[in-house]
């Protein structure tokens, strides 16, 4: 069994692997060691991986340091996939381990993962398993947030999908250009990289893909814990 750490920017996901099986995920806001001990003694995990957005790094991860066999994430770790990037050492550890577990879950083909979150994230991997880069955006909260902050008379709205693509009041359109406006963003981009690059299998992912994976219109899989499963197999290959 293998742990899996994600360390993010508000909470810390702790999840358990046995071969590609999922067999427990939890999201914490602060993780102890009395956390892991109680994890292991339930799932018996010899091997981990962290993979950390933050620059200070909690107690707990040396603790697993000293006490199994971890590995800490970052653009020097071996990845089966080849990275084309100008600055790897500036690429997110999630956009990686994202591109990972869409090489592994769809092997030889065509994928462009969506990781909808605090940002939203476009990132493209050929059928060889060649990472070519991709975009980052604001998210749907991000948006909200950006346009009653830096504007003097924009109010604070909640998301809310509007039937009327015109918004017929303030309130509905700052609704409609953030989550309207983010879902014409994915679909557009989908249809110039397809009209581009050819078929290409679409992966939505993150804390808000099932929230417009009902709204998109073009065919698209949903994989909330696509970057779980990238580290795992990051994990796999770096201890065989």
């Amino acid at each position: 069994m293998n742990l899996i750490v994600d360390i993010g920017n508000s909470f810390i996901k702790l999840a358990i692997y046995k071969d590609d099986d999922l067999k427990f995920f939890k999201r914490f806001v602060k993780v102890r060691v009395k956390d892991i001990q109680s994890l292991v003694k339930r799932y018996p995990f010899r091997s981990a991986i962290v993979s950390s957005v933050r620059k200070t790094e909690p107690y707990f991860i040396q603790h697993l340091d000293k006490n199994y066999h971890l590995i800490k994430l970052s653009h020097r770790t071996k990845v089966p996939v080849q990275i084309k990037y100008k600055t790897p050492q500036t690429l997110g550890l999630d956009r990686l381990a994202a591109v990972v577990g869409a090489f592994y879950m769809f092997p030889k083909e065509k994928s462009l993962v969506i990781d909808i979150g605090t940002c939203m994230t476009f990132d493209y991997v050929d059928a060889k398993g060649v990472y070519h880069g991709g975009n980052i955006s604001p998210g749907v909260e991000l948006r909200l947030n950006a346009m009653h902050h830096f504007t003097s008379a924009l109010p604070q709205e909640k998301r809310k999908v509007n039937k009327d693509v015109l918004g017929k009041s303030t309130k509905e359109a700052i609704q409609n250009g953030a989550v309207w406006g983010l879902k014409f963003e994915i679909e557009g981009f989908i249809k110039y990289l397809t009209k581009k690059m050819g078929a290409i299998r679409v992966i939505l992912t993150g804390g808000d893909a099932e929230y417009f994976g009902e709204l998109l219109e073009s065919k698209i899989f949903v994989k909330p814990n696509l970057v779980l499963y990238g580290l795992n197999k990051i994990l796999t290959i770096n201890i065989d």
